[in-house]
């Protein structure tokens, strides 16, 4: 078994920033979460997932372009690389398993720790170790302490046939002005639903507007997946105030559209507050998801949520034509 890498998960709903965080502070570079969440565009993703005619499937907050994250992972002052792949797409899953488990290997070797997906759970985690006897890795995920760290090789990737890693690399000195542009570019994109490939999925501002639109109609939304997103939407937008909050207090000049911002993204989440009562996660409130009035009423926050993320969208968009 190789050496243990100290490197280990930080708690976060959104988990790939978590692994992302844990990561930094393991090689140096350690960053409160609120930056971390804010300069890689976490804070403002939003895909209520849906297929089959059923809406809000937990997929939603994973559902995102990854290979856009090696740029925005780098505003954190570390470069990252990727290893990526859809089985199916780019490959069977013996010969895709075969060569992300080389990569992840040659890094692990090397004392390099490796944010990776879908390990135990469909969540972010971080790979810190190995055991080649067994044939599997050891990773710090949500459930490692009630399952253990040992995940073989065999089981991964699951069913949903998604391969992602990421490795630090080397530190960078990114410009501070740059870094304050693409943040609050991706925030925008973000809203417009334009952090992934096109498709059909609802995303962004208009992602919630579709959220509301099934909350009034009778279509099936699934309970523990609308729980789930809610849960993972709350608490990124929390950090993206947190975020622009301290954005305007570390540049003066510019938090009278800072203060906009931060003011419409925490009254989002004052819209947003009664659903996570409403719709707790993991149970998703049994029959509430069911219950016309209830849909109906958390149909209207949703709206509500959707026109205080358009104030912010109007202000970081004038802050990012004076930049």
């Amino acid at each position: 078994m190789a050496t243990e890498i100290p490197a280990r998960l930080v708690s976060n709903w959104s988990s790939a920033a978590g692994a992302l965080q844990g990561i930094l502070a393991a090689e140096g570079n350690e960053l409160p979460r609120h930056a971390i969440m804010g300069i890689t565009g976490h804070a403002w993703h939003l895909c209520v997932q849906s297929r089959g005619g059923v809406i809000a499937l937990p997929g939603g907050p994973h559902d995102l372009d990854w290979a856009a994250m090696v740029a925005r992972y780098a505003r954190t002052g570390v470069r990252f690389e990727r290893f990526g792949a859809r089985v199916g797409v780019d490959g069977p899953t013996e010969f895709l398993r075969e060569d992300a488990v080389a990569w992840a290997l040659a890094r692990l070797e090397a004392g390099i720790p490796v944010a990776a997906f879908d390990f135990h759970l469909h969540e972010w985690g971080v790979i810190y170790g190995f055991d080649a006897e067994k044939k599997g890795f050891l990773v710090d995920s949500v459930i490692a302490g009630e399952v253990g760290p040992f995940a073989a090789w065999a089981d991964w990737p699951s069913t949903v046939g998604v391969i992602e890693l990421f490795a630090p690399v080397e530190d960078v000195d990114p410009d501070p002005d740059e870094v304050l542009h693409g943040a609050l570019t991706t925030a925008l994109e973000c809203f417009e639903g334009a952090d992934a490939a096109p498709d059909v999925q609802p995303r962004g501002t208009a992602g919630l507007d579709a959220w509301a639109d099934a909350m009034d109609g009778d279509g099936e939304i699934d309970r523990a997946g609308n729980a789930y997103t809610l849960a993972v939407l709350q608490t990124a937008r929390l950090d993206g105030a947190d975020f622009l909050a301290a954005l305007s207090l570390a540049i003066p000049a510019l938090s009278t559209q800072l203060d906009a911002a931060e003011r419409a993204i925490r009254d989002e989440t004052l819209a947003l507050a009664p659903l996570i009562t409403l719709f707790p996660f993991p149970t998703g409130g049994h029959g509430n998801v069911n219950s016309p009035g209830l849909r109906q009423a958390a149909g209207t926050a949703l709206r509500r949520a959707a026109s205080h993320e358009r104030i912010a969208a109007e202000a970081l968009a004038e802050l990012v034509e004076m930049l």
